[in-house]
């Protein structure tokens, strides 16, 4: 992305209007009052002049070069400024209006008309519908934002203009700024992956806030954010299931969407919020650039119980309650009255004065095992709020500890809230909020020094079964034949038991002479969910036995589709330790792993498995592609992980198999993208194997 994008030197204003409460009226002031230094223009052909300045009828009449054009106008009018803004050849265009893709088809194909246009050109589009963009380190309000706070260190990308204005309006109350602010709307063309890119760059740019309702290319921003060293928060609204094509699959229901976005998330180590306020008390957080170095948290409090409750809550948050040194306990001692705690949390009592507060957090600052710091207070008669306030700013700006104000209270305590919102300081009268915060800031940190990288190519194989596959392949979702997929599954070495299909009995007794004793099943393409429909018969040990259930099986299978003598799956039997799941959904069609294809990719899911792995919901994602030591990561947190790494001194189970399979399964969905979604449930798992017994692979472009 070019600097003049968001640093232009001249900028034409099409819409300004003589009536100050006009959008392009409140646009053209922000500018020139902003302290903008470079050329404005007002174009309207209402108008002769703007209070004194001249209005130009159209861009064209504008003698010179024009860096960016600003177009507040309807939507009908919009094409007509943008082949002028091509005549022209300016660099960017900012379209403010709304009545594009978000209200309905003809807007879609508006958008789609203009941005095509305009890329074709070589100038550059933000929006449309757009709140427009402030860039403080250039003096620049090319907005119609109500307020702006003045420079700060973060940037704040939103796709909605709304909340641009309300986080706006926290930090005009709290004095805190921002480098810059950029509403991007729909997105035509510019997109949160290109400024990304350029704010990783950006001098002035310290930490990345970000809201999004969807992300131009999943793929792409992950990799993109995986690169970028500083703080991102971000805010990510649409936890609802968005409306899904039915598939038959255990995948569809245990690895939504929403999943995919909460998985890339986590994937590129972003900060996620869940609310205007913790976006905004986040961006506090890291703007005031002291963050914790480890999990370890001090408390300190004038109160008993709201010491007791911030101890439940740090737990809680997976942080830990430091275990301060002997030293510090001393110290602490030493100065505090004989009826205060000294152990963490450290209870300085309720007649604490200013001196007490000053000496233990300062004396636990010192404590190595502590890498934050919450102060809580109550306001009690004796209590100086406004002076423990101000020893907390003061001690803040020696440390790079960060402490955490808790001042529990209303009227009497928003003196000294007002000093520490003042200085930029994270202040709030909930403990689990606080601790909330704490937990999220500190994941973030550790991860940002461990978390390991892995490129889609490192992943990608020959597909010695591609034709095959292609020729499959439809624009709707089907499931693919059981002997193409036991062809890609020995491809890729994935450990399947002996197994025939046959609609012949004689084979069937052939096949189980040898492999005694065996589970016969209905194949996928005839019944997806077996046990559902009596498609599955375990532990058959003799002849006869087979005989009678395969004939019952056969059967079966006829009622239900109608197919005569259908083919049955016969396999030899695995005795189950544990039954694993493995599922995927594709996120994007079918180029998504090529250059220029949309979309995350595949998200697997891994978890308990057997005919209750929706009750359970022993379930964890892993977007593709991981590494092995992330993958084994994301096993340990399911609950399962305990058996297979034995429980109660049992043995344990194949674990390294099983986390090779997982990896041997993200190879195959780099290397046939053709599969959509994927089912193998379960994956049996004894001493020494992780064995794949059902598998089923749906595909789609």
């Amino acid at each position: 992305m070019k600097d003049n994008i968001l640093f232009p030197n001249s900028i034409a204003i099409v819409g300004v209007s003589q009536e100050r409460s006009k959008i392009g009226s409140v646009i053209y002031h922000n500018v020139i009052d902003g302290g903008y230094t470079g050329k404005v223009y007002p174009v309207n052909p209402k108008y002769k002049d703007i209070e004194g300045k001249t209005c130009y009828p159209d861009i064209l009449s504008i003698g010179g070069s024009l860096d960016m054009v600003c177009i507040v106008i309807p939507s009908q009018f919009v094409d007509d400024i943008v082949d002028d803004c091509i005549k022209k050849k300016v660099s960017t265009v900012v379209i403010i209006s709304s009545g594009f893709k978000e209200v309905n088809p003809d807007g879609r194909d508006l958008e789609e008309k203009i941005a095509t246009k305009l890329k074709k050109a070589g100038i550059r589009l933000i929006g449309p519908n757009t709140l427009g963009f402030i860039n403080n380190s250039f003096k620049l309000n090319l907005s119609f934002a109500r307020s702006n706070p003045g420079f700060g260190s973060t940037t704040f990308i939103s796709q909605s203009g709304a909340f641009c204005t309300a986080i706006l309006d926290m930090a005009c109350r709290d004095g805190l700024g921002f480098s810059k602010v950029i509403s991007i709307g729909n997105k035509a063309d510019i997109s949160e992956n290109e400024l990304v890119e350029f704010l990783q760059k950006d001098k002035d740019t310290d930490s990345i806030a970000l809201y999004l309702e969807e992300f131009t290319d999943g793929k792409d921003f992950v990799e993109i954010v995986q690169k970028v060293d500083k703080p991102m928060i971000i805010i990510a609204p649409g936890s609802s299931q968005r409306a899904k094509e039915a598939i038959s699959s255990h995948t569809g229901s245990l690895a939504t969407s929403y999943d995919t976005t909460l998985a890339a998330i986590e994937k590129a180590n972003l900060i996620k919020v869940e609310s205007s306020e913790e976006l905004f008390d986040m961006i506090k957080v890291v703007s005031a650039k002291k963050l914790p170095k480890g999990k370890g948290v001090g408390i300190i409090t004038n109160a008993g119980g709201p010491g007791i409750m911030a101890t439940d809550f740090v737990e809680m948050s997976g942080l830990d309650v430091a275990e301060i040194g002997e030293k510090t306990k001393e110290k602490l001692s030493s100065f505090l009255p004989l009826n205060a705690s000294v152990k963490n949390p450290v209870d300085i009592l309720g007649d604490a004065h200013l001196d007490r507060y000053e000496f233990s957090i300062k004396t636990m600052l010192e404590d190595k095992a502590v890498d934050s710091l919450v102060v809580i207070l109550t306001p009690q008669l004796v209590t100086d709020i406004v002076g423990v306030a101000k020893c907390i700013v003061d001690i803040q700006k020696q440390t790079s500890k960060p402490i955490f104000s808790c001042f529990l209270g209303g009227k009497d305590i928003e003196d000294g809230n007002k000093i520490l919102r003042a200085y930029g300081m994270y202040v709030s009268n909930n403990i689990e909020d606080s601790m909330r915060l704490i937990s999220k800031v500190t994941e973030y940190v550790v991860k940002e020094n461990t978390y390991s990288v892995r490129k889609i190519s490192d992943l990608m194989g020959k597909g010695r079964y591609r034709k095959i596959v292609n020729k499959l392949t439809t624009e709707e979702v089907t499931i693919l034949p059981d002997d193409v997929v036991e062809k890609i599954a020995k491809e890729f070495k994935l450990d399947l038991p002996s197994q025939l299909i046959t609609a012949n009995i004689d084979e069937a007794i052939e096949f189980a002479s040898y492999h005694f004793p065996v589970a016969i099943k209905a194949t996928s393409k005839d019944l997806a969910h077996k046990t559902d429909f009596k498609g599955i018969f375990l532990d058959i040990r003799t002849i006869s036995e087979l005989q009678s259930k395969f004939e019952e099986l056969s059967t079966n299978i006829e009622k239900i589709i109608g197919k005569k003598s259908p083919e049955i799956l016969i396999q030899e039997m695995i005795e189950p330790k544990v039954e694993f799941f493995i599922g995927a959904n594709r996120e994007g069609a079918l180029d998504i792993y090529e250059k220029g294809g949309f979309g995350f990719g595949h998200l697997m899911a891994i978890g308990q498995g057997g005919i209750y792995t929706e009750v359970h919901k022993d379930i964890k994602h892993i977007l593709i592609p991981e590494t092995i030591k992330n993958i084994e990561n994301k096993l340990e947190e399911t609950r399962v992980s305990m058996i297979i790494n034995g429980y109660r001194g049992k043995s344990p189970l194949a674990k390294t198999q099983l986390i090779e399979t997982i990896d041997k399964i993200q190879r195959m969905l780099v290397t046939y993208p053709q599969i959509y979604s994927l089912d193998l449930n379960p994956v049996i798992l004894t001493e020494k194997r992780a064995v794949i017994v059902d598998i089923k692979m749906y595909i789609k472009r």
